[in-house]
């Protein structure tokens, strides 16, 4: 898992270029969880104030968060987000039960091997 702090006026680039950025004056994180497939999953928190382009973004002043996912339906038939031990477990039996397929996973636990 990739996670970053940073601090002072910030812009941080999302998507390979594809033109959503955050930029913000504060401390901001920026966490990408593991993944699997072509799949881009980013969490940020950050004290401060700023501005999100990416979907479902805004304006912020204080404390703020966001977690999205982006993912090309072509590549990703199947998304499957996990977010807890329970969910590792349940998204494993899923895993077996389909197996020749590829979704796309994203795990925040860690915990699950691709």
């Amino acid at each position: 898992m990739l996670a970053g702090w940073a601090a002072a006026c910030t812009t941080i680039q999302v998507d390979s270029g594809g033109g959503s950025a955050i930029t913000g004056i504060g401390l901001v994180r920026v966490e990408l969880p593991p993944v699997q497939g072509k799949t881009l999953a980013i969490e940020r928190s950050g004290v401060g104030f700023g501005w999100e382009s990416t979907p479902g973004g805004g304006a912020w002043l204080g404390y703020s968060a966001s977690q999205w996912v982006l993912a090309d339906p072509a590549d990703c038939q199947l998304l499957i987000i996990i977010r807890s031990a329970a969910q590792a477990d349940n998204a494993k039996t899923i895993l077996e039960t389909i197996k020749g397929e590829k979704p796309c996973v994203v795990d925040h636990t860690g915990t699950l091997q691709p």
